[in-house]
């Protein structure tokens, strides 16, 4: 298989691209390999102020295809084991739709629709009572006894939008802030605010 996993320095700032395209069973072996390359090149981003991670499949999702929890522990245990490594968030896609999610000091970021349609979860029957009732969620989402793993992460949820939108990071003093862009309307949803 093609190496995908890579680390990239632009300044003062580190990017794990890390390749995970789903999580199944059948697939863990890129969420091992994934975290192989992370634990063997930790020492990339040591002279780096800030660090995110990208990667294609959702950490934390109320979308469509929801969490992993295989790969979602795995990651946050990489985290809170390399804290002197200035982690400041994870970017990711796969599920059509935005969603914030704050866990600890870091956030989370589902992207939303890069390459298509937005994702209404309406289906209760397949999605296992992941069922959006209106176009926006926020605060912490409740998980039911049928949504244990795809809703893994529930907690830690700030907002989830159908909406295109764009994540723009913002380096200011003594703080990072994500800007949550609406793109039909050019408006700011959301602000998000991370101390330095």
């Amino acid at each position: 298989m093609e190496d995908r996993n890579f680390y990239q320095q632009v300044h003062n700032i580190g990017f794990y691209f890390i390749h995970v395209q789903r999580c199944t069973p059948i697939v863990n072996d890129q969420v091992d390999a994934a975290f192989e390359f992370l634990n063997s090149n930790k020492q990339f981003s040591k002279s780096t102020e800030h660090v995110f991670i990208v990667v294609h499949y959702p950490v934390y999702s109320a979308g469509y295809f929801g969490s992993h929890p295989y790969f979602s522990k795995k990651l946050e245990q990489f985290i809170d084991n390399n804290q002197k490594m200035n982690i400041r968030s994870v970017f990711y896609g796969h599920d059509h739709n935005f969603g914030a999610f704050k866990r600890k000091q870091q956030y989370f970021i589902d992207a939303g629709v890069g390459g298509g349609s937005y994702s209404k979860v309406r289906d209760k029957n397949n999605m296992l009572d992941r069922v959006w009732a209106s176009e926006s969620l926020h605060g912490p989402l409740p998980v039911s006894a049928s949504c244990v793993s795809k809703c893994y992460g529930y907690e830690y949820h700030l907002d989830s939008w159908l909406k295109y939108t764009r994540t723009e990071v913002n380096f200011e003093q003594g703080k990072i802030v994500y800007n949550i862009r609406d793109l039909d309307t050019n408006q700011i949803l959301k602000s998000y605010e991370q101390p330095l």
